[in-house]
């Protein structure tokens, strides 16, 4: 058994299409921690037939990198109750999509942990009138990948507890903690929208601490990739191609950022 795990803020222009894409691997169902929401992403939450359970804060924290951490162990030990020691937990991002995953491997018994390479939608000039909610239509992305851990099992006791974390610690002495490495995410943070990329230059600049701040608010009126080239400064490959195996890509760690 699957069980999915969420934590949200503000996503009703995305949320619909993420649980709608997690869906058929979490068959243990979804649940979601709602952080503060304004707008109508609780409730789409609630009316999806995936989701179990929607835990709902109207308590902001202004501890962002605490917020971070406890919200999401929040969600995770509410699921844990109802896993088994074999069962998978996986934590995804409303901003995230799973592409070209065989299930197979989780079935396998000394698999225990299974990271994806995750890669970066952005913003190209020939679809920068885009709105939020047309950002599937984008078809550019960055040639760098990170790899990170999104599939669980419960046996291996992982929970969320340092600031800012967000892919889970785990026990070693639980059971195997190598990990299997396969494809792959895409990430749609930086491709929503040109409005919705100005409100997390603000969020973070403004909101989220000082962590970000000065590189977030840098990155203001910067939406758009008018050189068709990633952050990393190479140039942006289209994500068809990424998926066919005919793009070359690269891992991000150690990458500098170009702007």
């Amino acid at each position: 058994m699957v069980t999915g795990i969420a934590k949200v803020r503000n996503e009703a222009h995305i949320i619909s299409d993420t649980l709608d894409n997690w869906a058929p691997i979490c068959d243990g169902g979804i649940h979601v921690y709602d952080d503060c929401s304004n707008d109508d992403t609780p409730d789409l939450c609630r009316r999806h037939s995936a989701v179990k359970e929607v835990l709902q804060s109207t308590l902001f924290d202004p501890d962002r990198e605490r917020a971070e951490w406890f919200n999401r162990q929040a969600v995770l030990a509410s699921a844990q109750r109802f896993m088994g020691p074999r069962d998978w937990v996986v934590y995804f991002d409303a901003d995230e999509h799973l592409w070209d995953f065989d299930r197979s491997i989780l079935d396998r018994p000394g698999v225990n942990l299974v990271a994806f390479r995750s890669f970066d939608a952005y913003i190209a000039p020939e679809d920068a009138h885009l709105p939020d909610r047309s950002y599937a239509e984008r078809r550019w992305v960055g040639p760098e990948y990170e790899v990170c851990h999104y599939f669980y099992r419960n046996l291996l006791a992982p929970r969320f507890h340092l600031p800012d974390q967000r892919h889970m610690s785990v026990d070693p002495r639980r059971g195997d903690t190598h990990a299997h490495v396969v494809d792959r995410i895409l990430h749609w943070g930086a491709a929503i929208s040109v409005d919705a990329w100005e409100r997390k230059c603000d969020y973070y600049a403004e909101v989220f601490g000082p962590k970000y701040a000065t590189k977030w608010a840098n990155r203001r009126g910067k939406a758009v990739q008018t050189d068709m080239k990633s952050r990393y400064g190479n140039p942006l490959v289209l994500w068809e191609d990424v998926r066919a195996g005919k793009a070359e890509t690269m891992p991000r760690r150690g990458l500098p950022f170009v702007k």
